[in-house]
């Protein structure tokens, strides 16, 4: 996957590295951060990405203030254009033609349809969308889902 400016399809279990410390794979998230801020990637999200990362932070009894923190800086990091959180209601159909054909959970399915939606890879810490069918899933409609060992190194 070239990267140079490259449009990637962000999941919750990659923004959540970026403010709760000690998240196995922390370091590989924290570049891929860097390289959005860098403007080498242009990262692509749906709009539940929010709120799953402050139902992450809360279960994972991350004090109030460090919630709401993270929550503005994704919410900031979408008005100035280094993220885009793509509507739900643009990939409604191919979410739901991705849960009826392989068992994932709701919010699973809307990061999936959104990389088919704009022909971006998905990049992901999530189990469930890192299964050898969902993987095949993707690349049967032109997208790669890779999970962050699986990104290049940035220099």
């Amino acid at each position: 996957m070239s990267t140079s400016g490259e449009a990637v399809v962000l999941d919750a279990s990659v923004a959540v590295k970026w403010f709760k410390k000690g998240e196995r794979l922390e370091d590989e998230a924290l570049a891929l951060k860097d390289r959005v801020f860098g403007s080498g990637v242009k990262a692509l999200t749906s709009e539940w990405l929010l709120l799953e990362v402050v139902r992450a932070m809360v279960k994972a009894g991350l004090p109030v203030g460090k919630v709401a923190e993270a929550y503005l800086i994704l919410r900031e990091m979408g008005r100035l254009g280094f993220m885009e959180a793509v509507p739900v209601g643009e990939v409604l159909d191919l979410a739901k033609d991705a849960m009826m054909e392989l068992p994932l959970y709701a919010s699973d399915s809307v990061y999936l349809a959104t990389s088919i939606k704009r022909g971006a890879s998905l990049v992901t810490d999530d189990r469930h969308l890192l299964r050898a069918d969902v993987v095949e899933y993707g690349r049967s409609r032109g997208v790669e889902v890779l999970g962050l060992r699986e990104l290049p190194q940035f220099g």
